[in-house]
């Protein structure tokens, strides 16, 4: 396997442990079921909307965050046009319902897809691709980091309440 081959299988494998989850043993940092996906699944609106601190962030707000950072760094693989970026936009979701909260994860999930998609596709492994691929993992699971760290604390306020 070329070395080519070897980054862009395990870029691919990495964003899949981070993300949907690998659970086929052998992941490189995530214990199983512990990627973005299976993480938001047991949480509601109403956990994903608790800021820790009056003002703070939320794990929708991290959620959103992290898929509005993929769009941005696809941008390239997509042919889009670079410019300025207004990162304060990507903190504008705090607080959701029901149905908002679906839309950030399926804002997640899509942007994900669309990621893996554009690299698994590309016709050479190129350092646009290893930038990208290396920008969205470490981001992704810096922030993944975080809101596992909120559930904790979710789940302690609303066991003292």
């Amino acid at each position: 396997m070329t070395l080519e081959a070897k980054q862009r299988e395990t870029a691919l494998v990495l964003l899949e442990e981070t993300f949907e989850s690998r659970d086929k043993g052998g992941n490189y940092y995530l214990d199983e079921r512990t990627g973005w996906f299976p993480t938001l699944d047991g949480v509601s609106a109403a956990d994903a909307s608790l800021a820790l601190v009056p003002g703070g962030t939320t794990i929708a707000g991290h959620t959103f965050h992290t898929a509005f950072y993929l769009r941005v760094v696809t941008r390239d693989l997509r042919g889009e046009p670079g410019g300025r970026v207004d990162w304060a936009q990507s903190w504008t979701v705090k607080a959701v319902d029901d149905a908002g909260w679906e839309d950030v994860r399926r804002g997640l999930r899509d942007a994900h897809a669309e990621t893996v998609a554009l690299l698994a596709r590309a016709q050479a492994w190129g350092e646009e691709e290893h930038e990208v691929a290396l920008a969205a993992l470490s981001h992704s699971a810096y922030h993944l980091g975080a809101v596992r760290q909120f559930m904790t604390m979710v789940a302690a306020r609303r066991a003292a309440t």
